[in-house]
């Protein structure tokens, strides 16, 4: 794909909250053409009718055997069981992917990341693509070469399915293997209430004090960014994987040694 032309970009979850302000941030995005948009029970709709761009052409498709495109970036902020598949025939067109989508089966991502490996396509699937989610993994690892004892807690919005969310999972995981335990020796508790977006604390205790890292989502454009990067680079990941959102915004001098 040349790097002179605007990068195509398929949104699937054009109508939900976080697919919505990515969305908006690739049509504001200067290298990069909203080609296409999925969401099933807007059909036929105009994707500036729904965002109030009147501008904007794009309508709503039902999934993506309706989109003619020979190369697209597949940017997906959905739900697993419909997002799967999407992701499975997007690959099979040599298509590259960006997923914010969480809650896969184990099985599900190690076939996902078989399929990308055979397709030599690109592929971020990022739990959390916030700037602050990815340093508050950095100082949660740091922490744990000192401290011990530590516990996850996270909140969100009463309508998201998967409990624990993906970014307190991944915290799990990152801390289990910074501290050499098994990733269920680490509790995680979960909250779904109106009033909140994406928030999660890592809290470290020791005798006499307490320590806790915390990271807040108050707003959905705070993963834009990150979106948008990963769009960029995506295409240089061939046949891999890239889950550390570090990788692709990568500061590396700020970057401590670990996972």
């Amino acid at each position: 794909m040349p790097n002179t032309q605007p990068i195509p970009v398929v949104l699937a979850g054009a109508t939900g909250k976080t697919g919505s302000a990515v969305g908006k941030a690739v049509w504001d995005a200067h290298d990069m053409e909203l080609a296409a948009a999925v969401a099933r029970r807007h059909r036929g709709v105009s994707l500036g009718l729904l965002w109030g761009i009147p501008e904007l052409t794009v309508t709503l498709t039902a999934d993506l055997t309706e989109i003619d495109r020979d190369y697209a970036v597949l940017v997906d902020f959905t739900e697993p069981e419909s997002a799967y598949p999407r992701l499975v025939e997007a690959i099979s067109r040599g298509w590259d992917i960006v997923v914010g989508t969480t809650g896969f089966s184990r099985r599900e991502r190690e076939h996902l990341a078989e399929l990308v490996e055979s397709r030599q396509v690109g592929a971020a699937v990022i739990a959390n693509f916030s700037l602050g989610a990815w340093v508050a993994e950095r100082l949660a690892i740091e922490a744990s070469r000192y401290l011990g004892q530590v516990e996850v807690i996270e909140g969100h919005h009463q309508t998201k399915k998967d409990r624990p969310s993906g970014t307190a999972k991944r915290m799990a995981e990152l801390l289990a293997d910074a501290m050499g335990r098994d990733v269920d020796s680490i509790p995680v508790h979960s909250i779904r209430l109106p009033g909140m977006v994406a928030h999660q604390a890592v809290v470290f205790g020791s005798s006499g004090q307490l320590i806790t890292i915390r990271h807040d989502v108050h707003d959905r454009s705070a993963y834009a960014a990150g979106v948008l990067a990963a769009i960029r680079q995506v295409h240089t990941f061939r046949g891999r994987v890239v889950n550390d959102l570090g990788e692709i915004l990568d500061p590396g001098r700020l970057r401590p040694d670990g996972p």
